[in-house]
C-alpha cells in the first residue's frame, strides 16, 4: 500500500498548467496537492479546455493572459504555450522547481502520450530544462472522477519521486486507477500500451449557411496484452508511472520490414527490460 512520507520536501516554486481548462475541477485538487509541496505555487493553464493539443505552440497569433489571482494567469492558448509564457516571461526571473500538469480527467494511455495536452506541457517543462510529472485520473466520464482518490494518492506518489528523483531526461506521465484510494495496490513502473489508437473519425456537417464545417472524434482499440503496459498495471488497481523521453528515435539497426497493402501498418514494439517493481 502507498503511505505518505514522514518528512516531504519543500520545493521553492512550483508551476501548474494542465488541459482540461483553468476551471477544470482536476486544477483545484493538483493546486492543493501542490501547496503542501511548496509555498509559492504558479498556476498558468488554459482559458479553456485544450485536449488533444499535444506540445503544440502557437506561433502564428498572438497570446493573450487573463490575471486570476496573486501568481494564477488563465491563457488564451495551448498547455504548451502556458508553460512557455510562464517560463519565459511570468517566472523569467526564477524557474520552478518543478512542474506539474493535470490533474487530467481521463487517463492518459498507450498512444494518448503523443496527442495529449496534459502530456505536451510535461514534454515542453522537460525540453526547457524544469523536471516535469504529468498526472492523470481514470475515470468512465470526465463529469464523474475520483478527485478524493487523486487527493490521496498523488502526493505519496509524488513524495516518493521528489525524494528517489528519476532520470534527467525525461519526464514522467502518473495515471491513478479509478478506484477509491483505500483499494489501491501501489504504484509500478510501466510502459505505454502499443497502438491503442485505432482510428480518427471525421463527421462533417453543414452549418446553417449551407458551410461545411468537421469534428474529428478518437476511436480506441482494445488494450494490447502485455502485462507491463500502462493500462495493464492501471487495471490491476495500480498506480502506473511511465518515464517520457523527447528522444523518439528508432533503432535503425533492427531488420527493416516492408510494408504490404494486404497488412496493417505498422507493428507492435518488441517486449524490452522493466525497470524493478517500486515498493509503494
Amino acid at each position: 500500500m502507498l503511505t505518505p512520507d514522514p518528512h516531504p520536501l519543500r520545493l521553492p516554486r512550483i508551476l501548474l498548467t494542465n488541459d482540461d481548462g483553468f476551471e477544470a475541477p482536476g486544477l483545484a485538487a493538483l493546486t492543493e496537492i501542490a501547496e503542501t509541496l511548496s509555498h509559492e505555487v504558479w498556476v498558468v493553464a488554459p482559458q479553456h479546455d485544450e485536449s488533444g493539443t499535444g506540445q503544440s505552440l502557437s506561433l502564428h497569433h498572438p497570446l493573450r493572459a487573463w490575471p486570476r489571482g496573486e501568481r494564477r494567469w488563465a491563457v488564451g492558448g495551448t498547455p504548451g504555450d502556458c508553460v512557455a509564457l510562464a517560463l519565459g516571461h511570468f517566472m523569467a526571473d526564477t524557474k520552478p522547481a518543478l512542474l506539474l500538469s493535470g490533474i487530467n480527467a481521463g487517463s492518459n494511455l498507450g498512444d494518448d502520450v503523443n496527442l495529449s495536452g496534459t502530456i505536451g506541457a510535461a514534454l515542453i517543462g522537460l525540453l526547457l530544462g524544469v523536471p516535469s510529472i504529468a498526472i492523470s485520473m481514470d475515470c468512465v466520464s470526465r463529469d464523474n472522477a475520483r478527485w478524493d482518490t487523486a487527493r490521496a494518492i498523488a502526493p505519496k506518489v509524488l513524495s516518493h519521486f521528489l525524494a528517489e528523483g528519476w532520470r534527467k531526461d525525461t519526464c514522467l506521465s502518473i495515471n491513478i486507477p479509478d478506484l477509491p484510494a483505500n483499494e489501491i495496490g501501489g504504484f509500478r513502473w510501466a510502459r505505454p500500451d502499443a497502438r491503442t489508437l485505432g482510428a480518427i473519425h471525421v463527421e462533417a456537417r453543414e452549418d446553417l449557411r449551407a458551410h461545411a464545417y468537421y469534428w474529428l472524434a478518437l476511436h480506441d482499440r482494445e488494450p494490447g496484452p502485455k502485462d507491463s503496459s500502462d493500462r495493464a498495471v492501471l487495471n490491476r488497481g495500480e498506480v502506473a508511472v511511465t518515464a517520457l523521453s523527447l528522444d523518439r528515435s528508432a533503432d535503425v539497426k533492427a531488420p527493416a520490414v516492408m510494408f504490404d497493402e494486404w497488412a496493417e501498418a505498422g507493428g507492435v514494439a518488441a517486449d524490452g527490460d522493466m525497470p524493478a517493481d517500486i515498493d509503494g
